[in-house]
């Protein structure tokens, strides 16, 4: 269970998306909903030395079997929608999602909300949604992290991904790699400062909202080499990078660093704050 008081900080990201040779000049400049100003500065762990971060893409389908065993439904409904009479955040409401760290989500299921003193839903409870950090393993809470996300921004489908890896190969790849490692060819002949982007850093794109990846690529990021790209055209694939198929680059850069596919084990009864090894 989600809480309406989540918190939904939209915040800054340095994504580096390389110079377009075959794009025509043509932008405007729009702002993102939200602030862009600072990265979250909390602890977000109970101790220093907890490792919060996944080993390896957390998995949309392990993520649902987790929604399914943690019964989620029981309160958000099978569709994530909510349940009538019930006060719980509607999971399908992409603006929130967009909104939304993935590293805010993690921290909200794994350590839970507190109700709020005397509110009226309390019924002599203590939570509003509880710690899943006793009977879940990290995995598992990444897994429904990315889970709960895709209710409302469902990953792309393979032929979206393939006609998207075209563009992103002409467009960007010289700087992030064909595979978004931000390591392109530019990379290997010159020393770009800063360096492009690396797609598969858990603890800088799990730390950005869709938003303010969205911003980022549309609007560029003055001084760190990153264009500008919104309303330009890629004449050879047919593509013009308006605000609809900007939103659809974030789901390809979020599909580098999630996974469509499920795992051998879902991990449910593993403590989130392990770290031994093969308790993750």
């Amino acid at each position: 269970m989600l809480n309406k008081t989540l918190s939904l900080k939209t915040l800054s990201l340095l994504v580096a998306v390389p110079a377009v040779l075959t794009l025509a000049a043509c932008t405007t400049d729009v702002s993102i909903k939200g602030a862009d100003d600072k990265l979250v500065s909390r602890q977000v762990t109970e101790a220093a030395d907890v490792v919060i971060f996944p080993d390896d893409n957390p998995s949309i389908p392990d993520g649902k079997a987790v929604y399914e065993k943690q019964q989620c439904a029981t309160c958000h409904g099978a569709d994530g929608k909510g349940i009538a009479n019930k006060t719980t955040v509607d999971l399908s409401n992409e603006v929130m999602v967009h909104k939304q760290k993935p590293l805010d989500l993690y921290y909200f299921l794994t350590y839970g909300k507190p109700m709020a003193e005397g509110s009226a839903i309390a019924q002599g409870q203590t939570v509003v949604h509880p710690a899943l950090k006793e009977g879940c393993s990290r995995k598992a809470i990444w897994d429904l992290v990315f889970y709960t996300r895709s209710i409302a921004v469902p990953p792309l489908a393979q032929k979206e991904i393939d006609d998207m890896d075209a563009v992103f190969g002409a467009n960007c790849a010289v700087c992030h790699g064909k595979r978004g490692h931000g390591d392109g060819p530019l990379t290997k002949n010159f020393a770009l400062e800063p360096v492009p982007a690396n797609f598969h850093q858990f603890n800088r794109f799990f730390d950005r909202t869709d938003d303010v990846l969205w911003d980022h690529i549309a609007n560029g990021i003055k001084w760190e080499g990153m264009p500008n790209f919104l309303n330009k055209q890629d004449r050879a694939k047919n593509v013009k990078f308006d605000e609809a198929y900007i939103k659809k680059l974030v789901q390809f850069v979020r599909h580098f660093h999630s996974s469509d596919q499920p795992t051998v084990a879902v991990g449910l009864n593993v403590p989130a704050d392990q770290t031994a090894a093969g308790t993750k």
